[in-house]
């Protein structure tokens, strides 16, 4: 009897993500969407051309430039006063938003405030969609320059001072990063361009990967709080493209390793991180989402471009746009 009693409890782990020291947790049914091989559906589905998106009752921010402005609002309006908006390229519509980093400039965090209503239920989650098109002027040059951008993410910023403990800060994001030389056919003229998802947070060397490879940040005298997670194989990106991008947060129980952060491209899972515990106290959810136009390398001699367009933010799976 205690052998069928301990097989139903591994099964019960294995059904639910967990890990076999959080065998109580089920996990709610909405954890399940965006897990299918190939492209997974998501709210977006039901709104073509993402029209009337932003009456669903699970989103709460929509930019599509339609407006012929910016009118996602942020901290200190940084996003309305650091993005254009182009007539072209466009994904969808007639405008889109362009980020551009001329010589010199490193560009500012936008923060945008994730509103109390969104923190409902014991393991709540969080989205966020963008279309980015890296512009060709993303090549360096003949140098071949490493070149790294901030993407997006989800963050409580709650006390950025020390380790994340569970008590204090967390956060789920993407970054592009570039390099080469490279012959690979996915190169850029030589040059190799990709998006991959990060996490700063508690014990992060419990987190595994039931998709893609992790990397640990080795901190040195402290234990590792941030950890990479790679699509295996690597998801080249293509310059004067459009793709989409999905970052989800996945909020553990406090105190138990029940949380997940996901990163899908294209609607295609990339990389999906279990096991993980962002906070230990109840009232530590996320804060703000970051729309982030931080370069992180050295300045340029030109201006580098990329453009945006159709961001969601939500609190279940979006997916891509319904065309």
């Amino acid at each position: 009897m205690t052998v069928r009693l301990f097989v139903l409890f591994l099964g019960m782990s294995v059904l639910f993500g967990c890990s076999s020291n959080d065998t109580d947790i089920e996990q709610p049914d909405f954890f399940q969407i965006g897990l299918e091989k190939g492209v997974n559906s998501g709210l977006a589905a039901d709104y073509p051309g993402d029209n009337g998106i932003e009456n669903s009752s699970y989103v709460l921010a929509v930019e599509n430039f339609e407006s012929g402005r910016v009118t996602i609002p942020t901290q200190q309006n940084r996003y309305r006063d650091n993005v254009g908006v182009v007539e072209r390229p466009v994904f969808s519509g007639k405008y889109a938003g362009e980020h551009a980093w001329p010589q010199g400039f490193q560009g500012p965090t936008c923060r945008y405030n994730i509103p109390a209503s969104a923190h409902t239920g014991s393991q709540p989650t969080y989205f966020v969609r963008m279309y980015f098109r890296f512009d060709s002027s993303f090549h360096p040059g003949s140098g071949m320059e490493p070149v790294g951008v901030k993407g997006f993410g989800i963050y409580n910023e709650s006390s950025s001072s020390g380790p994340s403990d569970g008590t204090n800060w967390y956060s789920v994001s993407c970054q592009f990063t570039g390099w080469g030389p490279s012959v690979k056919k996915e190169a850029n003229n030589g040059y190799l361009w990709f998006g991959h998802m990060y996490s700063y947070c508690p014990d992060a060397a419990r987190a595994e990967a039931a998709v893609g490879t992790i990397k640990l940040t080795d901190f040195g005298s402290v234990p590792s709080y941030r950890f990479s997670i790679y699509s295996d194989p690597y998801f080249y990106i293509k310059f004067d493209e459009w793709y989409c991008y999905e970052i989800g947060l996945y909020l553990n129980t406090p105190g138990k390793s029940d949380g997940e952060a996901r990163f899908w491209i294209n609607g295609v899972l990339q990389s999906r991180a279990v096991n993980m515990r962002f906070r230990d106290i109840e009232s530590l959810t996320p804060e703000t989402v970051h729309l982030n136009l931080h370069r992180t390398t050295e300045q340029f001699p030109h201006t580098m471009k990329r453009y945006v367009d159709n961001i969601v933010i939500a609190t279940r799976y979006i997916g891509p746009m319904k065309r």
